[in-house]
Parts: structure tokens; C-alpha cells; sequence
């Protein structure tokens, strides 16, 4: 890499810099990656605590790697009304003074409307009743 640097006048210890040569560097890198295994080349990124992975589609990623399931805390499985149970993610960090709170299901479209047009509009419960007579607004029971 040292000549890649050189050649470019680039300095690759910048990401910009390696964006810019990551045609040369994929070039040079190509051969060896075609030469070894996946288990050596991930012996051989771990080794030197490169950030990787193996491609997946996103089928493959949630039937097989168990960093997107249950197993990792940061997912948990919910049941979101009108949809049913599913995999959702919550907060990726867990702070010893702010613990991980668990994962809810997302509101059903148009439960907080009486709220909003009360809390934000200002419009009390004559207002708001009209709303949902003349078919204007509605509500998670006429979704």
C-alpha cells in the first residue's frame, strides 16, 4: 500500500484518500481475497481487527446471523397490532446510568389523532367529534 500512497502523492491513513485509490487497492487486494477461503480471510481480518462481513441479502441476514435476532439484546420480538409478532430492533447502546428500554410496538395509525388535535390544536371534544363524524379524521377502530 505504501506504493499506492506514493503513486497518488495520497496520504492512507485518510478515508478520503482511500476513497479515492479504492479502485488500485481493490485491484491489489482482489487476488489474495480470491486466493483463501472465507474462514482464512476471516481469520486473517479478525487478526487485525478489521471491520467486515460476509455479504448477505437481507433474507439471509435475518433467517441466519444471529447478531440480527433475539440473541442480541438489542432486538426482541414484539407484537405489533394489525401486523403481528416480529422482530424489532430498540436502542443499539445500553449505558449503565440509562438502561436499555425494552422495544414497543409503534402506535396503530391514528390512535394519538384526539391527542394531537387536543395537546397541539388546541380543539376540544365537540371540535374533534366533528372531526370524526364528517369522516375528516379517524381513529384507530376506523382504520
Amino acid at each position: 500500500m505504501q506504493k499506492v500512497a506514493e503513486l497518488f502523492e495520497l496520504d492512507l491513513e485518510l478515508e478520503a484518500a482511500r476513497w479515492e485509490a479504492r479502485d488500485t487497492i481493490a485491484a491489489l487486494l482482489k487476488p489474495w481475497f480470491a486466493a483463501h477461503t472465507l474462514a482464512e480471510i476471516r481469520d486473517a481480518l479478525n487478526a487485525v481487527g478489521a471491520c467486515w462481513g460476509p455479504y448477505q441479502t437481507f433474507r439471509e441476514a435475518v433467517a441466519e446471523d444471529p447478531r440480527l435476532s433475539t440473541e442480541n439484546p438489542m432486538f426482541q420480538e414484539i407484537d405489533q397490532p394489525g401486523v403481528g409478532r416480529y422482530l424489532a430492533s430498540g436502542p443499539m447502546v445500553d449505558f449503565s446510568e440509562a438502561p436499555r428500554t425494552p422495544v414497543v410496538p409503534a402506535p396503530r395509525l391514528g390512535a394519538d389523532t384526539d391527542a394531537i388535535l387536543s395537546g397541539e390544536l388546541g380543539l376540544d371534544s365537540g371540535q374533534i367529534g366533528r372531526l370524526h363524524d364528517t369522516g375528516i379524521v379517524a381513529g384507530p377502530d376506523s382504520i
